[in-house]
């Protein structure tokens, strides 16, 4: 009560203009000098009483990282109100640290885990701190009962300083054999440690991820997996922290069990909505459309149902911002597994936008993040509006977090039949948009290959020494292997001058290994795209672009053999030879008109939607002639349920000269591989010359001016991440622009294996011939490759 009465005496000081008596400093360590405190406040004898001020003092002796335990305290008298500032001093770390204790580490590392830094000033809460930096890396290393005691000691003759010894006792080193579970009957043990990323040996998601060792990672499992059970609608579900059960004949083994209390998985009965008054109650429950009577009640899929619902009445004519939703569940009584959902709807208030606001973009331009934004001052807030702009900021991938909220503002109240205004909020939180890789790839075509790659989705190329923040993609490629040689360096602007018009310009080098030539083709490509919308307000339909590019084409290393245009030629001729010396020093300037559209819902893993793209080519420079075709591909979940996902692709190409002339080898058209048709050789599919009956092979294949492609594919998961699938080939290859005769015709069918690995899908085909051309082809009866789409 007294406490009460002395804060409600300050207020009254602080309305009434009270001054400032005196500022004293009270130093709870016992030292004296104190100076140096009062220059860090600005609070002075003789100024009028500000208690904000006296906070914003307290900060500033919190930031110059000198001080703990600070407080103030005002005090009133007759004079005015006498404040005193009430500190400790920290001390400065003497190196080196002491350890005692110690096994398992050296003082080096244990000193390195503690980040304590000679000279530098630290408190008693920074000291336990570094302590528990060292235990949490010791549980880490399987150290369950380690204990780490710091002990501070002051340095002879210098009182603003002290050492610290860090007293160990290790215990032993218990290692986790497995984690296991009991009291569940409704779901896989296994299903149960991938929901908190404890995968198989052989899954190589989880050679990266460390074991849950400590306390806190037990009890983040331990959420994980009621999360995981909610999910599925055990609402009731409690899971306990995981014990240590020593494993039989293994003294330095445990295994972790965590106890599960499954309790019922509820059902949906009735879905009903309660509180509407601006919208008819129909209308409400038409915008839950993914939860239905008889489904399981998971936990997301009610928050993502009442979420629905409250977009949908925050957009709209009415747009009742702020409109809140809480989800009731009604027991059936005649059903134990049943609940009736009820929706309580709280409406909010239509609301205008004064201002959108940006928070938490440390280093992304605030540009970048408001032209995905569709909302602007003045306009009424519409969830359905925002809730897009959230998703278009996600999808950027330059954030951890993206959150919106509305936040009042001082005259946005509602009056004389105005709505009320507030500020809108996106918050985000930034992550690492750049990355440097070096691995190894390979393919049934390329070999294996090193690769080096440094790329960063969030560039600024006019921010020097940073370059990031400027939403531009950048991105550095070096391959090296015996079939395949690339080196690339690129950029693309999405929002070129401010408008939705893409530009990507990109130098490159690429050289490749034939069994009976090298291509290799330098060059700089610059292309710009535009969004197609057909009305004003209507989604995009796919993007149109333009290309230019200025490329230098070589052969080298060509084979001299004698070779035949046609078997019964009488005179062969060094046809490879010709075709360098009038090929292969060539400038190609290709002007590429195009319209692509994708709707997949996943890049890498995609199970519905399509990829297209249409493209009319005119090539000038050394070699003259035209090229046109498309590519189609479309994914289908044949069965949701168990994820069987049904694609299919068609992709065809025809080219010509412009003065009837051939064209180069480099610039025909080839069939045959892992990413056309499988069961034959690379580019085996094609018009062929012939060599002398005693060279290898009998022939070359030549190309040809007319292509098509047909692909299909049902694939089946096994196990999480691994598939398998059944698929066909077929197509065939023209000698002449728009020849689609079934000369060249070849089709295959076959099996295979599918490894969705994040940022690394690899694809193994096994496959056979069904028919191929008369004359014969090599088989390649086992073909892998990486990356899904081609």
């Amino acid at each position: 009560m007294k406490k009460l009465l002395f804060a409600m005496a300050l207020a009254a000081c602080a309305a009434h203009g009270a001054k400032v008596a005196s500022v004293s400093v009270k130093m709870a360590d016992g030292g004296e000098d104190a100076g140096d405190v009062l220059a860090r406040c600005m609070v002075k004898a003789g100024d009028e009483y500000d208690p904000q001020q006296c906070a914003r003092d307290v900060r500033s002796l919190r930031d110059a990282n000198e001080f703990e335990n600070i407080e103030v305290k005002a005090e009133q008298t007759v004079k005015g109100v006498a404040v005193t500032y009430v500190v400790a001093r920290k001390k400065r770390f003497q190196g080196p640290l002491n350890v005692s204790g110690n096994d398992f580490w050296g003082v080096g590392k244990i000193t390195d885990l503690s980040e304590l830094r000679d000279g530098y000033a630290y408190g008693e809460a920074e000291i336990a701190a570094a302590a528990g930096r060292i235990r949490t890396a010791y549980q880490r290393k399987f150290f369950p009962e380690v204990k780490v005691t710091p002990r501070i000691e002051p340095v002879p003759g210098s009182p603003n300083a002290m050492r610290v010894t860090m007293e160990i006792s290790e215990g032993p080193r218990i290692k986790i054999r497995d984690f296991k579970f009991k009291g569940i009957e409704g779901v896989e043990e296994q299903e149960l440690r991938e929901s908190f990323q404890q995968y198989p040996w052989w899954n190589p998601l989880g050679w990266f991820i460390d074991t849950p060792a400590t306390p806190q990672d037990f009890a983040e499992a331990r959420d994980k997996i009621a999360n995981y059970y909610r999910d599925l609608g055990y609402l009731d579900v409690t899971v306990s922290l995981p014990e240590a059960v020593p494993v039989d004949g293994v003294s330095n083994k445990v295994d972790r069990v965590f106890t599960v209390v499954e309790g019922t998985r509820y059902k949906v009965g009735k879905i009903s909505v309660t509180g509407v008054k601006q919208y008819p109650e129909e209308a409400v429950l038409g915008a839950v459309k993914e939860l239905k009577t008889g489904d399981f009640a998971g936990a997301k899929a009610l928050a993502d149902a009442a979420h629905d619902i409250e977009v949908f009445c925050g957009s709209g004519e009415k747009a009742l911002a702020d409109t809140r939703v809480t989800v009731r569940r009604i027991p059936v009584g005649e059903y134990e597994d049943t609940v009736d959902i009820v929706f309580a709807v709280e409406e909010g208030v239509p609301v205008v936008i004064r201002r959108v606001l940006v928070r938490g973009n440390d280093y992304t331009k605030d540009k970048v993040i408001r032209r995905e934004i569709g909302l602007s001052p003045g306009d009424p807030m519409l969830a359905n509006l925002a809730e897009r702009s959230k998703h278009r900021l996600e999808n950027l991938r330059y954030f951890q977090r993206v959150q919106y909220y509305l936040e009042t503002v001082d005259g946005g109240e509602a009056k004389n039949g105005r709505p009320e205004e507030r500020d809108l909020v996106f918050e985000v939180e930034e992550q690492t948009t750049g990355g440097f890789m070096v691995g190894i790839g390979a393919g049934s075509e390329d070999s294996v290959y090193g690769q080096i790659e440094i790329h960063e989705n969030n560039f600024d190329l006019f921010s020097p020494w940073r370059f990031r923040g400027g939403g531009q993609k950048a991105r550095i490629l070096v391959q090296a292997g015996p079939r395949v040689q690339t080196y690339e360096i690129g950029i693309t602007e999405p929002w070129l001058l401010d408008r939705h018009l893409e530009l990507t310009v990109k130098a490159y080098r690429r050289q490749r290994w034939f069994d009976d030539y090298d291509v290799i083709r330098s060059g700089l490509e610059a292309s710009i795209s535009y969004p197609v919308q057909f009305w004003p307000g209507w989604k995009p339909f796919g993007r149109f672009g333009v290309s230019l590019a200025a490329e230098y084409v070589q052969m080298d290393d060509v084979e001299g053999d004698w070779l035949y245009e046609h078997p019964r030629d009488e005179e062969p001729r060094r046809l490879l030879r010709e075709q360098d010396d009038k090929y292969g020093d060539s400038w190609e300037i290709p002007l590429s008109v195009f319209w692509q559209n994708d709707t997949r819902d996943e890049f890498l893993f995609p199970k519905k939607g399509y990829r297209v793209m249409l493209h009319g080519d005119i090539v000038g420079g050394d070699n003259e002639y035209w090229r046109t075709g498309f590519r189609y591909r479309h994914y289908l979940t044949t069965i949701k349920k168990w994820g069987h996902v049904f694609q299919w692709g068609l992709r065809a190409e025809t080219l010509d000269s412009f003065d009837n002339d051939d064209l180069p080898i480099y610039d025909k058209l080839f069939l045959g591989g892992s990413r056309s048709i499988r069961g034959v050789d690379y580019r085996e599919i094609a018009p062929r010359v012939y060599a002398r009956e005693n060279k290898r092979g009998h022939y070359v294949p030549w190309g040809g001016q007319t292509s098509w492609c047909a692909t299909m594919e049902y694939s089946v998961p096994v196990v999480k991440m691994i598939r398998i699938a059944a698929f066909t080939d077929f197509g065939s290859v023209g000698e002449d622009e728009f020849d689609f005769d079934t000369d060249w015709f070849c089709w295959s069918v076959g099996l295979g294996l599918r490894l969705d690995l994040p940022q690394f899908p690899i694809r193994l085909d096994f496959a056979t011939p069904v028919t191929d051309p008369d004359e014969d082809v090599d088989e390649k009866v086992f073909s892998f490759a990486i990356g899904y789409d081609f």
